[in-house]
């Protein structure tokens, strides 16, 4: 059996094909680029993560051998050539630290700055908030940090949210308003968690509640 039944069913393709064919061949060379350049793409970024890794690795390396200078450079290039990857705002949150214990605090703050700006992963960003927001209340930027608490997601850190708020009301001078955030931070964690004891002395520290 012939594949087109009658000359007009055949004249009807071949007028088709005269008027589309041009956008059908079109498509299918634009088909095969993007998923070239979807596939380039997908390696690029592998390979820049894997590239990443490597020095991440390097950075922890150095901070097992207690080497800053070298921890410094190795987190200096996550940040500037491969400050979309996970590892960037891991990074910056260690040289936050190495700044923060040698009493670098601009630079600590730069770093942590850094980190709430243009870290991937949310939980780093998350901790780089409330690490900054601890060292503007110990440089009394009471409402800075307040700013810095106030986020509607809480992610996995309700506890530690709260406990924040908590600690900038108490430095305000606010007890009574400080406390309801030490109890809900306590009741994010579990009873048996080490760190109750610590909210625990921090609502004792607050006195009794008035009535």
């Amino acid at each position: 059996m012939d594949a087109y039944h009658t000359d007009d069913e055949l004249q009807k393709l071949k007028t088709w094909w005269k008027n589309y064919g041009s956008s059908v061949i079109a498509g299918i060379v634009l088909g095969g680029a993007l998923l070239a350049g979807i596939s380039y793409w997908r390696h690029h970024i592998t390979e820049r993560s894997a590239k990443a890794s490597i020095q991440y690795d390097a950075l922890l390396t150095s901070g097992a051998q207690n080497n800053a200078a070298a921890v410094r450079t190795a987190g200096t290039i996550l940040m500037d050539d491969y400050s979309a990857t996970p590892y960037a705002g891991k990074a910056a949150l260690i040289l936050a630290k190495i700044s923060y214990d040698t009493a670098d605090r601009e630079a600590a703050r730069t770093y942590l700055q850094w980190a709430l700006d243009h870290a991937t992963e949310t939980s780093t960003r998350h901790i780089a908030r409330l690490r900054l927001a601890r060292i503007l209340i110990e440089q009394g930027s009471l409402d800075a940090a307040q700013a810095l608490a106030q986020v509607s997601d809480m992610g996995g850190f309700v506890s530690e949210y709260h406990e924040l708020r908590g600690d900038i009301l108490v430095a305000k001078n606010q007890p009574a308003e400080a406390r309801p955030a030490y109890t809900l931070a306590l009741e994010k964690i579990a009873p048996s968690s080490p760190y109750a004891r610590v909210l625990k002395m921090k609502l004792d520290n607050l006195g009794p509640e008035k009535k």
